[in-house]
């Protein structure tokens, strides 16, 4: 063979092991893993929301005090709302926590969707499996981020039923009993938003616990 025929078989050899380089990339991760992955990185979220429902407990409370002592004209409730004002800018900390980790698992869960569709080596069952987790975690995200708006709504008309208690001699009446409304209204909503929040997650927690169970199957 001469020269020529030699550097060309080279040639050759060499693309044959760059595509070969390249169709193999970075192992795939098994997508019950990563699926895994995804309950974990909610943990930071389940945290937050348990918190802010520990908080929720005490400021309620504080509310019912805050409106039966606001009925008597005399009474000085000063006190008690200079501390629900404290708690709401507390659980507004909280809900911007719960947001940060929400808009992270929506990251990642934009990454398994691409990398799901990689997994050639993986069963078609449970493929579909997992699309089915993916999309029901993705779902539960979306109406967290409804919960998370929806909230802070909550936090904003609380904050004006206080204002006006603070205010309440030269606040009239009826005003007072608008705000309350209005926050009462908007927290119903919310408690709608929640049950939703909560079925989502009991449905991809179903899913992930077939998945897993498919995978020690084999």
């Amino acid at each position: 063979m001469n020269n020529i025929s030699k550097k060309r078989t080279h040639a050759v050899l060499i693309i044959v092991l760059l595509l070969l380089l390249n169709g193999c990339g970075e192992p795939q991760e098994p997508a019950v893993n990563q699926i895994n992955k995804l309950a974990q990185n909610s943990q930071a979220t389940d945290k937050g929301l348990e918190s802010l429902a520990n908080h929720e407990q005490e400021d309620m409370k504080l509310y019912n005090v805050i409106l039966s002592q606001g009925k008597e004209k005399n009474s000085n409730v000063t006190g008690f709302l200079d501390q629900a004002a404290a708690h709401i800018q507390a659980r507004r900390t909280i809900l911007e926590q719960i947001e940060k980790a929400s808009l992270k698992a929506d990251e990642q869960a934009k990454s398994l969707q691409q990398s799901l569709l990689k997994h050639s080596f993986e069963k078609e069952e449970t493929l579909s499996l997992a699309g089915k987790a993916l999309e029901q975690y993705e779902s539960r995200n979306q109406t967290l981020q409804m919960f998370i708006e929806a909230y802070g709504l909550g936090l904003d008309a609380e904050e004006q039923v206080y204002g006006s208690m603070r205010e309440r001699a030269k606040t009239d009446l009826k005003e007072i009993k608008l705000a309350i409304q209005k926050r009462n209204v908007l927290y119903d909503k919310l408690t709608e938003i929640q049950e939703k929040f909560n079925s989502l997650t009991q449905d991809f927690n179903s899913s992930q616990e077939q998945l897993i169970q498919l995978s020690r199957e084999g």
